[in-house]
């Protein structure tokens, strides 16, 4: 059987639960859930954001939300389901909305990891992110927040 093309486009509204339980489930554990479907709703329609995901035939596997500011962006929230990690999801999603990010005028993608989900930071390190800091306070106190960079003018389009 052939696999299919995973494809990465806009979010719609309907996708808004499946990216809230996702989110709940696979980022958000211990910590609360913030990122609810009514929120997700909310960032779809966000001017300054763009909350993309990835399929695979017509399922969702995965998703991003990234927010653009004037010269820099935050990628928010990155997850893929469980069976479809280690295809390269994750990197098609972060590099769709880096070039966004790069046509947008930002010059420096920032994301925050926590620093016990080593396997995010050797996935970000991959990708041409660096540690820049740490931060006890990033996940409510909880956890420690590590924050990572990625500088997009010496990225080919």
């Amino acid at each position: 059987m052939l696999e299919e093309r995973t494809q990465i486009e806009f979010a719609s509204l309907s996708d808004a639960v499946e990216i809230g339980v996702l989110s709940k489930n696979e980022i958000e554990y211990g910590l609360g859930w913030r990122y609810t479907p009514k929120k997700i709703t909310e960032l779809i329609r966000h001017r300054s954001k763009n909350v993309v995901v990835a399929r695979s035939g017509s399922t969702l596997v995965g998703f991003g939300i990234m927010t653009y500011y004037e010269h820099q962006a935050n990628l928010d929230l990155l997850a893929v389901k469980r069976n479809y990690r280690r295809m390269k999801i994750g990197s098609d999603i972060v590099r769709w909305l880096e070039k966004v990010a790069l046509t947008s005028g930002a010059f420096n993608v920032f994301v925050q990891v926590r620093e016990q989900n080593k396997g995010a930071i050797q996935f970000y390190e991959a990708l041409g992110y660096s540690v820049i800091e740490t931060d006890t306070r990033y996940y409510s106190g909880v956890e420690t927040g590590v924050v990572m960079a990625r500088g997009l003018k010496r990225m080919i389009v």
